[in-house]
């Protein structure tokens, strides 16, 4: 039996515009990626969803892994998320969320995802997140989201992520992760309502925006960072932990408040311009870093911190004198 979540409109499915490939950063992380695509076919706007982007931080080995708040999209749309409690096998869990209109988000093995051909499928183990929007445990056949796109698998690729042979309180795996998504008081709001929605939101994340530059301190660790990478690999890893969060995270900061300045005042276009420039110029610094790791050669990185750090801090205060 067929069991699918109703509430996603995959008909004529394309998809968001933030995932074009024109964009600096066409994927930022699953979770995030996911969501996107998930609001897109509920027919709401995931833009106003960003607030939160400001409060990320250096935390030590990495960047802050952004993700929408729990709290954000129900503020905003009415999308409720829970925690699944995975007591029984997998699969009927997954199931009678679905039969419920329920999109389970579910922490899955990327070797098993034939849309990962290029990376994972087959190849090597990797966690991610996939949103179940139709099952079907007979024909062993799944429709999901993940990343920036929406695709389908079956077979053994079904089974081995759903184990479907498991039996209570006897998997051989360890439970993943799994939320599931209840769109019962989904509401969609034209966007000048919504504006004024993440206008508070902005306001309690200005309260969270890091007390020291991050850049500034992030700048104080690269180079050993760097140094201790043993091959291209490992870059690409610690890349994605790095350059690549708060270079997508201020992406979609800056396309946040160039919306919100649409409908709250054209002040946030300032700061919206600050945090562009350290997304496009972080994407050039990955590149000449990755150069740096293949060729085992040193790199000046000083001069690209401190315009960072000047582009943050500049950001950060225009944000918080137009919320005075």
């Amino acid at each position: 039996m067929k069991h699918l979540v109703t509430s996603i409109d995959v008909e004529n499915y394309t998809p968001h515009w933030l995932h074009s490939s024109t964009n600096h950063w066409p994927q930022s992380n699953c979770y995030v990626d996911l969501w996107i695509e998930i609001l897109h076919t509920l027919h709401v706007n995931p833009l106003a969803c960003f607030a939160f982007t400001l409060s990320i931080d250096f935390e030590g080995d990495q960047w802050t892994f952004f993700k929408f708040p729990i709290h954000d999209l129900f503020l905003l749309y009415g999308i409720d998320v829970q925690e699944l409690n995975i007591w029984n096998a997998l699969l009927p869990q997954i199931c009678e969320q679905a039969s419920r209109d329920r999109l389970a988000l579910v922490e899955v093995d990327a070797f098993y995802l034939p849309d990962v051909s290029d990376t994972n499928y087959h190849r090597m183990h990797e966690k991610t997140t996939i949103g179940v929007q139709s099952i079907d445990p007979e024909v062993r056949e799944l429709h999901y989201f993940h990343n920036s796109g929406y695709y389908s698998l079956q077979g053994e690729d079904f089974d081995g992520i759903f184990h479907p042979d498991a039996q209570v309180g006897r998997t051989v795996v360890l439970p993943p992760y799994v939320e599931f998504a209840k769109f019962d008081r989904l509401q969609r709001h034209a966007d000048q309502e919504l504006s004024m929605l993440a206008l508070e939101l902005l306001r309690g994340y200005s309260r969270r925006i890091p007390s020291a530059n991050p850049f500034t301190t992030y700048s104080q660790h690269f180079q050993a960072h760097l140094a201790a990478l043993p091959d291209l690999q490992a870059y690409h890893q610690y890349a994605f932990a790095t350059l690549r969060q708060y270079g997508a995270c201020y992406a979609y900061a800056s396309l946040f408040l160039q919306w919100l300045a649409d409908y709250q005042g054209a002040h946030f276009k300032e700061a919206a311009a600050h945090l562009e420039a350290i997304s496009s110029g972080t994407q050039v610094f990955l590149l000449r870093a990755a150069r740096v790791v293949r060729n085992k050669k040193p790199l000046d990185h000083l001069p690209y911190f401190e315009e960072m750090a000047m582009h943050w801090d500049q950001a950060m205060q225009h944000i918080l004198a137009n919320l005075a």
